[in-house]
């Protein structure tokens, strides 16, 4: 009989764990779903910058020589990691990509989980901690909701963590390498944890460190500068004593570090270097597209409830750090303050000023590089929201209440989650329909022109990315810059070696004009397809001295990188 309960008690917590995944996935497809009905969808899955990862990862598998040219990112930690897994099970491209927006969403809900977990301490309360990690992965998919059309250099900004190429990396391990950080002090409650513990931290969140900045420097801004600050609080606040001060601050510091001073050693694969993105004379445009942004936000309905939304939780989690900071010398208060929730509001209120500072102070002229702060709060806000359940139970003034409560609070939870499966049921559809490509029509007209033929093509970044993921072509479509030459930007050098060339894809947009080819003389025919037109120059001159054109600028291009000149014709 016990052995009975035993087992049912077990599967009661299996099915309580799996409910969850089902709920987060639910809501990730309910945003997917509003993506696929306006231009997010044509950016998600079309865009050039999205379709960096299908591209190494088809270049990879095809075995090609690794001359790529990335951009002053590599997004081979964790982006490229991340996505080939799921490439690995998932053949289509359109798919993929899709399934690594959910997974996104899915490794948020999993730290949340790991945070909620750790602020309970010896306590086991896994409803509370799933139903408060839900409601922050709730919120944060709400801010989503409520950018329902793309401004992705203005004030859309929390859509961006669908994607696999806008820095939701960094995120991604700064989450572990918090969540590595409170395992290592079990929640702080000792100010050092030496042995097993500090060998397998050093060792994950040193490695973790140094792969994400070799790959993406940004990283140091975005989470090693604000965690290095709170530690430096931390430690003020005797809540590290020096020699877990000094361990904490080696291993995140001396790895972001050592990342940065290794990159010198694939500086062939970068196209720019990161002081390109550094300009004191844009302070002042960065000062008005930060004012511009939030007024064009405040301009809309969904942008008034994200900005009141969002605003709450930073007063909430700021308001809660200077708290923490004010009763550090009163001994009758410091009890009130759990050491992980000094250390993550410590975090997520450093974050927010070094990230808005650091915006400023380099001229950036790019929004989406804040995508952190619509997600580091809601790390912050956990602990404090569990604390604070958690005293409203203690407080009522029976039994019975508190019974109450827990009834109102689980059928609340339990209309909320039906509530959101039924609606990402619902949202199924439009999301397998744009999974399917079924309103695509660009690679179409292209597939009838030259599907069937061997030789390659050339346009702009814009459109032969595209083409070359979903076209059903046999020779390749590749990018080059106006003047026809090959532009390097996220990009195989290798694959446009040894290829003969003899169509090029004019825009209306004027990346790839009419002027473009007037040195290749008059067409074999000329094909108007939707917003472009396909000018074939096959069996006339054109198509040797689009060939020799692009063959020359390559060769060029991967001798200055150092590559393997490429093999003739």
């Amino acid at each position: 009989m016990i052995a009975l309960i035993a087992q049912r008690l077990q599967w009661r917590r299996i099915l309580l764990e799996i409910l969850p995944v089902v709920v987060v996935v639910a809501g990730a497809l309910i945003v997917l779903a509003q993506m696929s009905s306006t231009l997010w969808s044509t950016n998600l899955l079309y865009n050039g910058d999205s379709l960096v990862l299908p591209l190494v990862y088809r270049s990879i598998v095809a075995g090609e020589p690794f001359d790529w040219v990335f951009s002053s990112q590599l997004f081979l930690f964790p982006e490229m990691l991340i996505y080939s897994i799921i490439a690995f099970i998932v053949n289509d491209p359109r798919l993929a990509i899709l399934v690594n927006g959910i997974v996104n969403i899915f490794i948020l809900y999993l730290f949340f989980r790991i945070i909620s977990r750790v602020s309970l301490g010896r306590l086991r309360r896994q409803l509370l901690e799933i139903s408060v990690s839900l409601g922050m992965v709730g919120l944060f998919l709400f801010f989503c909701v409520l950018e329902p059309h793309p401004d992705i250099n203005g004030s859309t900004v929390a859509s961006l963590y669908f994607f696999n190429t806008y820095y939701q990396g960094i995120i991604i391990v700064g989450l572990a390498v918090v969540a590595l950080t409170i395992w290592i002090f079990r929640g702080f409650r000792r100010a050092f944890c030496g042995g097993t513990r500090a060998v397998g931290y050093s060792i994950a969140a040193g490695l973790t460190t140094f792969a994400v900045v070799l790959c993406d420097p940004l990283y140091l801004l975005q989470v090693t500068v604000p965690l290095v600050l709170t530690l430096v609080v931390m430690w003020f606040a005797r809540y590290l004593s020096p020699r877990g001060f000094v361990l904490l601050l080696g291993v995140n510091l001396g790895a972001a570090l050592l990342g940065v001073w290794a990159r010198r050693f694939v500086t062939q694969f970068l196209a720019v270097d990161v002081d390109r993105y550094i300009d004191s004379n844009n302070i002042p445009a960065s000062i008005e597209l930060l004012s511009s942004t939030l007024t064009k936000m405040l301009t809309t309905q969904d942008g008034q409830l994200k900005m009141i939304l969002w605003g709450g939780v930073v007063i909430f989690t700021v308001f809660f750090f200077v708290y923490a900071l004010f009763v550090q010398n009163r001994p009758a208060l410091r009890r009130t303050v759990s050491g992980t929730e000094f250390f993550l509001t410590a975090f997520s209120t450093m974050s927010l000023l070094t990230m808005l500072v650091g915006f400023v102070a380099t001229g950036s002229l790019t929004t989406r590089y804040l995508l952190p702060l619509f997600i580091f709060p809601l790390l912050a806000a956990i602990p404090v929201i569990i604390r604070l359940l958690r005293l409203v139970m203690v407080n009522l003034p029976s039994s019975r209440y508190r019974l109450a409560a827990r009834r109102c609070g689980r059928s609340i939870s339990a209309a909320v989650v039906i509530m959101v499966i039924v609606l990402g049921a619902v949202s199924t559809p439009p999301v397998v329909t744009v999974a399917r490509g079924d309103d695509y029509v660009g690679a179409r007209c292209f597939n009838e022109i030259v599907g069937n033929r061997q030789e390659s093509g050339v346009g702009s970044f814009w459109i032969t990315r595209q083409w070359e993921v979903y076209g059903a072509h046999r020779g390749d479509v590749l990018q080059v810059q106006q003047d026809l030459s090959v532009y390097p930007w996220m990009i195989n050098l290798s694959s446009y070696t040894g290829k003969r060339f003899s169509y090029v894809i004019v825009d209306q947009w004027g990346f790839v004009s009419k002027q473009s080819i007037e040195s290749l003389g008059k067409p074999a025919a000329a094909t108007v397809c939707g917003d472009f037109t396909i000018y074939d120059y096959a069996g006339t001159p054109g198509e040797e001295i689009l060939t020799q054109k692009v063959e020359s600028s390559v060769a060029a291009k991967m001798a200055r990188r150092g590559f393997t000149s490429p093999s003739p014709r």
